[in-house]
């Protein structure tokens, strides 16, 4: 329970500043933040792509990585309606114009390998925790492979915000679903070159 609540409200947080803010370092420091809070309860995951790679890393069950994910998109759900209530809008990621399929796809893969890989390495053994950067290092990574990203596929690399922020955008008539496949299933895979190489 208590790891459910903690993945819930670390992203309620993180969807209000993704849908509200452009700002990617500051979402970066957000998050080093919020995985220095969670790190003993929950190890913030905070990403349904991270909680995929540390299950087939074998740190958690089957049942642990359902309660995540449910835990992750239900904060974000929670928190894409408070944006929608703030901006009056919902709020949906999507690749650039100018950017195809197949490259929309190959930097979901590229970036979130990175990212899982880089979590993987500060978070496992909690030994390595012991080095008080631990989650700068990881909040950091997330904002530079943002600041890479975000002009060709978008404020991706997470299934929870892609889902979510998609899923409450169609509610409000959009036509945001279209990107949808290619940002659940990129990620997955990226988690599983992630996991594999750390092994």
């Amino acid at each position: 329970m208590h790891k459910f609540v903690t993945e819930c409200i670390g992203m309620f947080i993180f969807s209000i500043l993704i849908g509200t803010s452009t700002n990617l370092l500051g979402i970066g420091f957000l998050l080093a933040a919020i995985t220095y809070i969670a790190s003993d309860i929950s190890e913030s995951h905070f990403n349904p792509a991270v909680s995929f790679a540390v299950w087939l890393h074998k740190r958690i069950s089957l049942q642990e990585l359902g309660t995540y994910i449910s835990a992750q998109v239900t904060g974000t759900l929670i928190g894409g309606i408070v944006v929608w209530w703030l901006a009056g809008t919902t709020f949906a990621p999507s690749p650039g114009q100018n950017t195809g399929t197949f490259q929309f796809a190959a930097v979901e893969i590229i970036f979130s390998f990175v990212f899982i890989l880089l979590f993987l390495m500060m978070m496992y053994p909690k030994r390595r925790r012991r080095n008080p950067v631990f989650g700068l290092m990881i909040g950091l990574g997330f904002a530079g492979c943002y600041l890479i990203t975000e002009p060709i596929s978008g404020t991706g690399l997470n299934p929870s915000i892609s889902f979510g922020f998609i899923l409450l955008d169609v509610i409000n008539s959009g036509i945001s679903w279209y990107h949808l496949p290619i940002y659940l299933l990129s990620p997955g895979i990226g988690a599983i070159l992630a996991t594999w190489c750390y092994k």
